[in-house]
């Protein structure tokens, strides 16, 4: 009997649990869909390219 109270104990926990994180996921994107709707309207700027002299990126020069 104490068995069958732990596996409903746990039952309950997991769900609690699963709301909880469905919840959280939920907020991150609402703010992650704010963030987005302020960022630049541009796009996301110039495109990078290898400068192979140096190994680093950089600007592409138009």
């Amino acid at each position: 009997m104490t068995e069958l109270i732990g596996v409903a104990a746990l039952a309950v926990g997991g769900y609690w649990i699963m709301q909880r994180v469905k919840r959280k996921m939920a907020e991150v994107e609402n703010q992650i869909s704010k963030a987005a709707a302020k960022a630049d309207p541009n796009g996301r700027g110039a495109k990078l390219v290898l400068d192979p002299v140096s190994g680093k990126y950089r600007p592409e020069a138009s």
